[in-house]
């Protein structure tokens, strides 16, 4: 219960944390780029406290450890997941961006809409996005095969993935809001 209590309580410091950046933020991109983080704490807050198994921590049963015999495909599964997803994002904005040289009224007379902020986008995404969650899934998958051990430390093996997955969103936000300006 303590393992618990301590992680939604970094989820709720975190979560904390966010909120205040967000009234003390100066501009607007700041403050969405904080409100993203908040979200990402709340559904980290939400998933400790929903999965957990309170009748059996009340009884005294202690969570039975992972089948050691069995890979953890989770995150490769995730991964190829966000590969894919990814993927369309990143090719998807390339095909509009191309369309935009062909067809100019397709900016849409908005800021976000415009050339020089979704050439960016586009590249980042396929290159970080798809490309990045390509390797690192790959890694997953080829690291237990080849040493024919499950991954040492899952629960870090969740957090780089879902890390990786809330900077590529803050990084994709930030392009389209001119934060890199």
């Amino acid at each position: 219960m303590e393992i618990v209590l301590g992680r939604a309580g970094i989820w709720l410091a975190a979560l904390l944390l966010a909120v205040m950046a967000i009234a003390a933020a100066a501009d607007t991109g700041f403050a969405i780029h904080m409100g993203i983080v908040a979200i990402a704490c709340g559904i980290g807050l939400w998933v400790t406290l929903s999965k957990t198994d309170y009748s059996a921590i009340a009884r005294g049963i202690i969570r039975a450890p992972a089948d050691q015999t069995r890979y953890d495909d989770d995150p490769v599964r995730w991964g190829v997941i966000a590969t894919v997803f990814w993927g369309m994002a990143g090719f998807t904005a390339g095909l509009f961006i191309a369309l935009q040289l062909s067809y100019p009224l397709l900016n849409l007379g908005l800021e976000w809409t415009t050339f020089g902020r979704l050439r960016p986008l586009h590249t980042s995404a396929v290159i970080f996005a798809f490309g990045g969650n390509a390797l690192i899934a790959t890694s997953f998958y080829v690291v237990q095969r080849t040493c024919r051990a499950r991954l040492a430390f899952p629960g870090l093996a969740r957090f780089v993935f879902w890390g990786y997955q809330l900077f590529i969103v803050l990084a994709a936000t930030g392009y389209l809001l001119g934060v890199t300006q």
